[in-house]
């Protein structure tokens, strides 16, 4: 044990949110605030059977949100990002350094992703296609529409602007599961507590943290 470890008044020891349950690990991550060397939190570790029951269970998962359910989550989770902006800058700036200038602004960019996600949400991406546009085409239309891959995406966190980049990523309609960064967890963490919130389902978001 380092006897010089010192925690941060505002430390917490997070969890790993598996198949849709908080669980605890013996492998930890140590999360430091870089200027005052005290550590902020501990974060789990999954280990390769958590990862591959993780797969497992997303590949069974079936989507049941209609566009409007999905619509008003994540319009939720945008109004509810502004209201904890100094909440979620304040973890941004200990985990990572960063001014409150800079990780104020990351919380807003994330809260315009979320914004512009519920409105597309909305949209009806199918097209229609004339057919007789050539002398070998006839008189007739085809029809076209979206859907989500139905494979599982392991959509991994950047250290650069982590929380807005997994905002991008989430806000889709395919399964997913996030792989943190192990510089930068913590605010994947707290854009699926902010997601999580704002769900009207209790099995609308996975979570798998990187082993």
């Amino acid at each position: 044990m380092n006897v010089g470890l010192r925690d941060h008044p505002v430390f917490r020891a997070e969890f790993l949110r598996l198949k849709g349950e908080r669980a605890s690990r013996a492998r930890t991550l140590d999360v430091f605030d870089p200027f005052t060397e005290t550590r902020v939190a501990t974060v789990p570790l999954a280990s390769v059977d958590d990862v591959r029951a993780a797969f497992e269970f997303a590949a069974a998962y079936e989507a049941k949100l209609t566009r409007y359910e999905r619509s008003q989550i994540l319009e939720r989770a945008a109004g509810l990002l502004r209201e904890r902006s100094e909440e979620a800058s304040d973890l941004i700036s200990l985990e990572s350094g960063l001014s409150k200038q800079d990780s104020r602004y990351e919380i807003g960019r994330v809260a315009d992703v979320f914004r512009f996600a519920s409105i597309e949400a909305l949209r009806d991406d199918g097209q229609s296609f004339l057919c007789d546009l050539t002398p070998h085409g006839r008189t007739r239309r085809v029809f076209s529409q979206r859907e989500p891959l139905a494979g599982v995406i392991v959509a991994i966190m950047p250290f650069n602007h982590p929380m807005n980049q997994v905002a991008h990523k989430i806000a889709r309609r395919s399964r997913r599961i996030i792989a943190c960064s192990s510089s930068r967890p913590r605010r994947c963490r707290c854009r699926r507590s902010i997601s999580r919130t704002c769900c009207t389902k209790p099995d609308c978001l996975r979570q798998c943290c990187r082993c």
